[in-house]
């Protein structure tokens, strides 16, 4: 249901978009005369939840601008979920799934000069996910890193496909603020516990909704 709203809005966005247009001088995307270029760098924190956790994360986009239309750039995004005691290792340890992404972007920007606009970003790339232990980045004290064969019960590269969409205020000149929602719907994945080799999760269960906060810098 959600992935069906998120469309919609897309959708209507466009639709807004090519109806405010002038007839008489007409915008094109990829226009040879008078295309312009610019850039940006964008940073960003997010939440979402799955397999009934809450996962936060962040990351940054960084991409060129063409004639104010449309973005092509590459992202990274890290996350984590809070770790919950998994009895079926072990009562004294918390579990969490950790693990990050990057690849691709393509965003397409709708009546970029206005205050308030949107923005259509679609990401696709690959990563990696894992279940570790609370204690796989730092011991006791927190003050050492350690990386041991039983921190962590399984670890899997992944192929990711995000589309969403941005609402982005045009804050000064060379900044922006946005809010954005997004569907991530990831590839083949299982994670498995190492003991009897049943399932921790699936790609089903990270398929869904993340919420953003950002804010880029950038020539628009």
């Amino acid at each position: 249901m959600k992935i069906k709203l998120l469309l919609a809005a897309m959708l209507t966005a466009v639709s807004v978009s090519v109806f405010a247009q002038d007839d008489s001088n007409v915008r094109t995307l990829f226009n040879r005369g008078n295309a312009s270029w610019g850039g940006e760098f964008s940073f960003y924190g997010s939440g979402a939840s799955f397999n009934d956790r809450f996962f936060g994360g962040g990351g940054f986009e960084c991409g060129a601008i063409r004639n104010h239309a449309i973005e092509f750039g590459l992202f990274l995004r890290g996350f984590g979920s809070e770790s919950h005691t998994d009895y079926k290792i072990t009562p004294d340890d918390k579990y969490f799934f950790g693990g990050g992404y990057g690849g691709a972007l393509i965003k397409p920007i709708i009546m970029s000069n206005a205050p308030v606009h949107f923005a259509i970003p679609i990401r696709v790339g690959g990563g990696c996910i894992g279940y570790y232990s609370s204690d796989y980045f730092w011991d006791d004290d927190c003050h050492h890193y350690h990386h041991y064969n039983d921190d962590y019960e399984d670890e899997t590269g992944v192929f990711v496909f995000e589309p969403g969409l941005n609402v982005e205020f045009n804050m000064l000149k060379h900044f922006r603020m946005w809010v954005g929602a997004s569907y991530r719907m990831v590839g083949s994945l299982s994670l498995d516990y190492r003991y009897d080799g049943g399932k921790i999760i699936d790609s089903k269960d990270l398929d869904g909704m993340i919420y953003s906060v950002g804010f880029s810098f950038g020539i628009y």
